[in-house]
């Protein structure tokens, strides 16, 4: 969540440290997302695709990118995060993923340098969602694409719906308070660009199972986006009634549930 009068948000190391074991997806699964993304990222006969990830957190897009053939540059804004990439991936060298501190706002990269600008969970925290989209369009080559990712969760399944819960909550709570995928202009921005139209590809399903009370004590940590900037006081009143409404619908709140997933592409090709 976010005020509407501030856009911060804070990825400090803590944060940082468990956003990866939070969001990070089973090998198998990495795998076939590295895959569908490789094989949008084309490059010019002869040669390796270029990738450039927007906001690339702490590598879990990035390095299975990578393992599919193509050759990743990682950017980041937050130095916890960048901090996270070699840590989750002990075993490979630095050269192997260069990573560059900077606002997606104003890349520090030539026009026409990459065959695909990836971002994932990104394009909500920017300033201005336009600014980094032309951004994009400068550092892609002309027929480079621009690839948008979602982790995609069912919203009937107990995470999606203790999720939509709390937002729900949150903002009855204090109205002036929005989710950050509320913006939702910027999740189809690039289909106001030039050759914009979008191409929509599941790369990935898998499920899980989870149950309510170990999705509500993953909300307790405060290890989503969602209730990083509550106030302590707005956080345990949300905690209280979101314990009080799982136990509402779910009998046995150890009962683990299952929970359909989906990574979700949404491709765009530069013109000429």
């Amino acid at each position: 969540m976010t005020d509407k009068k501030s856009d911060q948000f804070s990825f400090d190391a803590r944060v940082a440290r468990r956003y990866n074991r939070q969001r990070a997806h089973p090998p198998e699964v990495a795998a076939q997302i590295g895959a569908a993304i490789a094989s949008q990222a084309q490059p010019l006969a002869g040669s390796v695709a270029r990738v450039l990830e927007l906001g690339v957190g702490t590598g879990r897009i990035a390095w299975p990118v990578l393992d599919a053939g193509c050759r990743v540059i990682g950017m980041d804004i937050a130095e916890q995060m960048l901090d996270e990439v070699f840590s989750t991936a002990p075993d490979r060298q630095r050269s192997e993923l260069p990573l560059i501190r900077a606002d997606m706002h104003a890349l520090p990269l030539a026009e026409h340098t990459f065959d695909a600008v990836l971002a994932v969970h990104v394009l909500h925290l920017a300033r201005d969602w336009r600014q980094v989209m032309d951004e994009a369009l400068r550092v892609l080559r002309p027929e480079g694409v621009f690839i948008q990712g979602d982790d995609w969760i069912d919203p009937e399944s107990v995470v999606g719906s203790l999720r939509d819960e709390l937002r729900r909550h949150a903002v009855r709570l204090k109205p002036d308070l929005m989710p950050p995928s509320a913006r939702a202009a910027q999740r189809a921005a690039f289909t106001e660009q030039p050759g914009g139209a979008v191409q929509q590809i599941i790369a990935a399903e898998w499920t899980t199972y989870v149950s309510p009370a170990e999705r509500l004590k993953s909300v307790e940590e405060r290890t989503d986006a969602e209730s990083w900037i509550l106030t302590p006081d707005l956080f345990d009143a949300m905690l209280v009634h979101l314990r009080d409404y799982a136990a509402n619908i779910w009998p046995d709140l150890d009962e683990p549930q299952p929970v359909t997933r989906r990574f979700i592409l949404k491709v765009s090709q530069k013109e000429r």
